[in-house]
């Protein structure tokens, strides 16, 4: 029988992680949006630390479950006895809901830096390139690039 204790002790660890890296992204996607490179380079650090911590606090997630057959959180709160199974259920819907919030600010960030790259793209493949009569051509900047009149 799993030590209902110590399963709920750690994710209250867990979820508290979670909810910092959550804090975390939501400063980062503000960053993004302000375009403060600097401040979101110099986080970095940071960002590495908490995916350090995560990493660690995985592995002592599946060696904590590991006498529990395979079964996940979801099916330990549904098995657990009395208010063990009310605290882990939870437990799973807020440890959920943070993970599903932390990937959508993610692909809320992938998406803008992407797009920020398009454009960036976009105004740098144009090229004014002057032919020795002094006549401005727009050219693509990869034809500009290996054209004899760059």
């Amino acid at each position: 029988m799993p030590d209902y204790n110590k399963i709920i002790a750690f994710f209250d660890e867990y979820i508290a992680h979670y909810r910092e890296f959550l804090q975390f992204e939501y400063s980062k996607l503000d960053m993004i949006n302000r375009d403060d490179i600097e401040k979101l380079s110099s986080s970095l650090s940071n960002e590495q630390a908490l995916i350090m911590k995560t990493n660690s606090l995985e592995s002592k997630r599946i060696k904590l479950l590991e006498g529990t057959n395979g079964k996940s959180f979801a099916e330990i709160a549904e098995n657990a006895p009395g208010e063990f199974g009310r605290r882990l259920s939870e437990q799973h819907e807020e440890l959920s809901a943070l993970i599903f919030k932390i990937k959508e600010i993610n692909d809320t960030a992938n998406i803008i830096v992407s797009e920020r790259l398009k454009k960036i793209q976009r105004k740098t493949a144009e090229l004014d390139v002057y032919d020795g009569k002094g006549t401005v051509k727009h050219e693509h900047a990869s034809k500009a690039a290996i054209s004899k009149n760059v």
